[in-house]
């Protein structure tokens, strides 16, 4: 019986499928997935195993993006033993399956199931499809420090994205891989640096993100001056984007480095300059909350005293632009 006007409780299952998209547009994840849930049963008896098996699916999601990782689980597999299913049903339950134990902490478990999804439907998969799995199997290698995999991953993913003139997604998954590589390969994971930095980047986004890796490629092959340039162009790139989290993490690791290498009045005016720049990006309390961590951090390694010493230095430093200034 596929009548799908026949109603099992007070509402149809189509009205449980419209009242969970309003539970979802409202964030209510445990409202949507407790309706949906009830959607798939009545589904099932209703004999639409396509419908039941949606249901299901989108239920194993939603409770899997609210926590509750054991009732995600057991409605995945109630999708996959309703029998046939359409080809792309089953691989969205099998990736779902796949983000549940990587969201539950086997990544390596994650890793074959995405695996598995690219061997079993491979006919069915299409170069921008293809490309989102071998980026999420990526994402699994990487938490399961399988650091090669993930980068080849990221790699393949790369062409087939560039292949489908998604030029700035290609950009970002190659420095991914080279992201993955730069603590155990650092000369590969360079010449995959070199390889995005041939073309200039698009915008602020993709400079501030190319220096972020890059400076870390460089601090992995012992290379400070290289990756305070890298990380000055990322502070550059990430203030034309106005991208405050990007211009913070450059600041952060160049002032690191720089009082790695005693250069501590260096350091200070680094985090300083954040403030001040955050400041007139997202106000003043705002950037106080963001950069004071990094500040009392620098105070705490440099003991008071010093810490003090730099700072008066700092603001006398300032004091004379100012003057000259007028």
């Amino acid at each position: 019986m596929n009548d799908s006007t026949v109603t099992l409780h007070d509402v149809s299952p189509e009205q449980l499928e419209a009242q969970a998209r309003e539970r979802l547009a409202q964030a209510d994840l445990d409202g949507a997935a407790g309706l949906l849930q009830q959607a798939a049963r009545d589904w099932v008896v209703l004999d639409n195993a396509e419908r039941a098996g949606t249901c299901w699916l989108l239920a194993a999601s939603t409770l899997r993006l609210a926590g509750q990782l054991g009732p995600a689980g057991e409605a995945a597999r109630n999708a996959q033993e309703l029998g046939t299913l359409p080809a792309a049903l089953r691989r969205g339950v099998e990736m779902e399956l796949a983000e549940q134990a990587l969201a539950s902490g086997d990544a390596a478990l994650a890793q074959r199931r995405f695996g598995a999804v690219l061997l079993r439907h491979a006919e069915h998969l299409d170069g921008p499809l293809r490309a989102v799995v071998l980026q999420r199997r990526a994402a699994a290698a990487s938490a399961a420090h399988d650091e090669p995999s993930a980068a080849d991953d990221f790699c393949a993913a790369a062409d087939l994205m560039e292949r489908g003139g998604k030029t700035a997604d290609a950009e970002a998954a190659r420095l991914a891989a080279a992201a993955c590589l730069s603590t155990v390969d650092p000369q590969r994971a360079e010449a995959l640096w070199r390889q995005v930095n041939q073309h200039p980047p698009r915008d602020g986004t993709g400079a501030a993100r190319r220096g972020l890796v890059g400076g870390h490629i460089a601090l992995q092959g012992h290379e400070p001056a290289l990756a305070l340039a890298r990380y000055g162009a990322a502070r550059q790139g990430a203030l034309d984007a106005r991208d405050a989290a990007s211009y913070l993490a450059a600041s952060v690791q160049s002032a690191n480095l720089l009082e790695q290498q005693g250069q501590l009045n260096d350091a200070y005016a680094r985090l300083a300059s954040a403030w001040v720049t955050l400041g007139s990006l997202l106000g003043r309390e705002s950037a106080a909350t963001l950069v004071r961590p990094a500040l009392q951090g620098l105070r705490e390694r440099l003991g008071p005293e010093v810490f003090q010493r730099v700072k008066d230095g700092y603001e006398a430093a300032r004091r004379r632009v100012r003057t000259a200034e007028d």
